[in-house]
C-alpha cells in the first residue's frame, strides 16, 4: 500500500518492522515505479489495464516520484544524495 506522502512499504502487512519503511537500498522503490509507469502507460505486462486503474497508477507514480525527490538530503542547499530506508 502506498503511503500518504507518495512512499510504499517494502513489504505488506508488516507494520513496525524493517520492511514497514520507506526503502530505496534493495531496489523495491524503483522497482515499484517501473510497475506503476508500466500500468499507466499500460505498457509491457500492463496492456489489458483499464483506462480507470491506467489513471490510478498515473496519480500513483506522480506521488512516488514526488516522495522520491523529497526524501533527497540536501547540504548548504545543494541536493546530494538519499539515505537507504526512511521512516513511513
Amino acid at each position: 500500500a502506498q503511503y500518504p506522502n507518495g512512499g510504499w512499504m517494502q513489504c505488506l502487512n508488516t507494520p513496525g518492522t524493517y520492511h514497514a519503511h520507506i526503502t530505496l537500498n534493495d531496489g523495491a522503490y524503483v522497482h515499484v515505479l517501473s510497475i506503476m509507469q508500466e500500468m499507466a502507460t499500460k505498457s509491457g505486462d500492463f496492456t489489458a489495464v483499464s483506462s480507470e486503474y491506467a489513471s490510478k497508477a498515473y496519480t500513483s507514480l506522480q506521488k512516488g516520484i514526488q516522495c522520491l525527490l523529497d526524501m533527497q538530503i540536501s547540504v548548504n542547499g545543494t541536493l546530494t544524495a538519499w539515505g537507504q530506508q526512511y521512516d513511513e
